[in-house]
């Protein structure tokens, strides 16, 4: 199952020819994440207050694939598309309307909070990880 979010590229998104400042791009997919996160009851608050472990991205690549422009509506496809013992890779698609505008992929690691070292993911991830495996 993909997840998809909806946004709009503003003002703040673009260079000064209004066209899609690249780094952004890794901006939509980051928010994309987030409330693909918190749909599913993990909010980054939840895991800075409560959860004894954090995600770290150790790596990411996006490919800019077609110039977005103040006020597009976009949606950004987001899937799990690995799961291993202490980490996840997510990619995503953008899209604006049905033409894909850029492509990216972040892999996470799961950390302790306390020592920093890399753990397995715990088993509620697991699982919400796994309903969006592609």
């Amino acid at each position: 199952m993909k997840y998809r979010h909806e946004m709009t590229v503003r003002m703040y998104d673009t260079d000064a020819a209004g066209i899609l400042y690249f780094g952004n791009q890794f901006r939509f997919v980051h928010d994309a994440f987030e409330s693909l996160m918190a749909r599913e009851g993990f909010s980054f608050q939840r895991f800075f207050d409560s959860e004894p472990f954090l995600f770290v991205i150790i790596h990411a690549e996006s490919d800019y694939i077609a110039s977005l422009h103040v006020g597009d509506d976009i949606v950004v496809e987001t899937w799990v598309q690995t799961i291993g013992t202490t980490s996840f890779q997510i990619c995503y698609d953008i899209y604006r309307g049905i033409q894909l505008m850029g492509r990216s992929k972040t892999v996470h690691v799961c950390i302790s909070k306390q020592t920093r070292a890399k753990e397995p993911l715990p088993p509620q991830i697991r699982s919400f990880l796994e309903r969006y495996t592609a």
